[in-house]
């Protein structure tokens, strides 16, 4: 069967109506004017495994999560720089002393199913994930803890207010979830029983077409959508698991797969197969106990960074995929440039750090004293488990022992890693966080959120809690720079990079491709597809 018959009869399979056109085009480069002819279509193929329910406010699957994003819109949106911006939401104010969003909606925007977009279903939404947070049963229970209530405005159905219980957290940034129509279920309890048939209706530009829970989900563009209409087709196939859509993607029967594999590179063997990498919100890092009398001098701190060469440990344990970044926050975050490794490895800076902090080799042992007489020794905390993370705690012993101080490796399990971690037992630990989308760092950085490293910084603490009530972008971009220079100067954590997750495309994919971590089908509008037609 030749490589036309294969993509016809797959199509055939999965009942898709594709619209396909031919072209033609001279191959210059063989031997004779042999003319090579492309069958175009605009259907793409995206694997992705069994789903529980394609229910938004219940569903725990990253794979629902993600498709909503197509079909759903909620208040507002995050952009490249995880800014928030408005998406259904025309203007808004907040009060300070009400403590209160007053949010004016968008008009003419019209649900999936014909009815009209309105506050009333803004309120339903929040009243219930709200009350789904109760059990549990929603990923978005922290995005509307701090809300107390939604109040309509009887004047104007496309108004409403939001008010919050305090001010310890009333950014926009929480206002991301995917709003749900009240006409289709009226109280909660409907939407929490609409969970195995779960046909998805919203507001975005993909609209549902037709679903088998055992094959296949198919989206188009939704021809009443305010913006951009999409004129292509992304017909999900349901696999046992993604890895096995790498062997497809050689015949065309997957366009493209989305993988956080950190050696994912290593399984490709088709040259056609192109791999793109993006960032994800993946950090590893070295965390300093702010307990232990050496690491608590900021200088010690500095050095030891200044020690590490982390573009090595990238290299050589985490098959070269990540960024450097110079603090934990996600690289370019609020539009603040990234600048790479805060502490660029170099030993003798790293010497004259602990000469400038007070240690000197007093008695001539080789190790430096403080002027108590007390030598530096650090142990390096890891899960044993963690492959990755063992191979790169081997390589910063072998680049601290180039100092004047004594370090050895502590490998302990996962409950022990973490029991020793939250009672504060140890030096300092390798380790790596899935940051929340809304970038609240707070329970790692502020001086009362019980951070694991017990680093005490006041005017830190201010400055982490005004970022988290509701200022404007450009308010919040200036005290996140605030918070940016404080990081790197104290240095609590040395961030080693962000590792990169990566978007695998067959030959025949054709579009652009911005994947984010929280939206990995950003640019899909573009996609489509463009098969060599093989011929006798």
């Amino acid at each position: 069967m030749n490589k036309k018959n294969k993509v016809v009869l797959f199509m055939l399979i999965f009942t898709i109506t594709c619209f396909c056109g031919c072209s033609t085009a001279i191959d210059f480069f063989s031997g004779d004017d042999e003319q090579v002819t492309y069958e175009d279509s605009n259907t793409v193929f995206i694997p992705i495994e069994k789903i529980r329910t394609l229910n938004p406010a219940i569903s725990l699957d990253e794979d629902t999560y993600y498709i909503s994003k197509l079909v759903y819109e909620g208040l507002f949106v995050l952009d490249e720089n995880l800014m928030p911006q408005p998406q259904l939401v025309s203007s808004y104010t907040f009060d300070a002393d009400k403590l209160s969003h007053v949010i004016n909606l968008k008009k003419g925007i019209r649900w999936h199913d014909g009815e009209d977009f309105t506050a009333a279903d803004v309120k339903f939404t929040i009243d219930s994930l709200i009350s789904l947070s109760y059990s549990g049963e929603t990923l978005y229970g922290d995005y509307v803890s701090n809300i107390a209530s939604v109040k309509l405005d009887n004047s104007d159905e496309m108004k409403c207010t939001i008010y919050y219980k305090n001010s310890s957290d009333t950014a926009l940034e929480n206002l991301i979830f995917p709003i749900l129509p009240f006409s289709k279920y009226k109280n909660v309890a409907a939407l929490k029983k609409d969970s195995k048939n779960f046909k998805m209706v919203g507001t975005g530009p993909y609209q549902y077409s037709d679903y088998n829970s055992l094959s296949y989900l198919v989206l188009k563009g939704y021809q009443g959508y305010y913006g951009p209409i999409p004129n292509n087709i992304l017909n999900f196939q349901i696999l046992p698991s993604k890895t096995d859509a790498i062997n497809l993607m050689d015949v065309n029967n997957i366009t493209m797969l989305f993988s956080r594999e950190i050696d994912r590179n290593t399984t490709i063997t088709n040259k056609n197969i192109d791999p793109l990498s993006y960032v994800s919100n993946e950090a590893e890092f070295i965390g300093f106990n702010f307990q232990n009398e050496a690491l608590a001098k900021k200088k010690v701190r500095q050095a030891i960074s200044s020690a590490i060469d982390a573009q090595a440990i990238l290299d050589a344990a985490y098959y070269k995929n990540g960024i450097p970044c110079d603090t934990l926050y996600y690289p370019g975050y609020f539009g603040i440039k990234n600048e790479g490794d805060a502490y660029e490895y170099s030993i003798e800076r790293a010497l004259e750090l602990l000469t400038e902090a007070g240690y000197l080799d007093i008695d001539a042992d080789t190790f430096v004293e403080d002027p108590q007489g007390n030598e530096i020794s650090i142990g390096i905390l890891v899960n044993e488990n963690d492959q990755s993370r063992v191979a790169a705690a081997k390589l910063i012993k072998g680049m601290l022992d180039k100092l004047p101080i004594e370090t050895h490796i502590e490998y302990c399990s996962w409950d022990e890693y973490n029991m020793r971690l939250n009672a504060g037992n140890y030096d300092l630990y390798i380790g790596g966080y899935q940051f929340d989308e809304r970038y609240d760092l707070r329970r790692m950085l502020h001086s009362n959120y019980g951070n694991l490293v017990r680093y005490t910084n006041t005017k830190l603490d201010e400055f982490l809690d005004e970022m988290q009530l509701s200022p404007m972008n450009d308010e919040k971009t200036q005290i996140f720079q605030q918070v940016k220079n404080i990081l790197i100067d104290e240095i609590p954590y040395y961030c080693l990079f962000y590792k990169t997750h990566g978007v695998l495309t067959a030959d025949a994919f054709r579009g652009d491709l911005s994947p984010m971590f929280n939206n990995i089908y950003v640019d899909s509008q573009s996609w489509s597809c463009s098969y060599i037609v093989e011929t006798n």
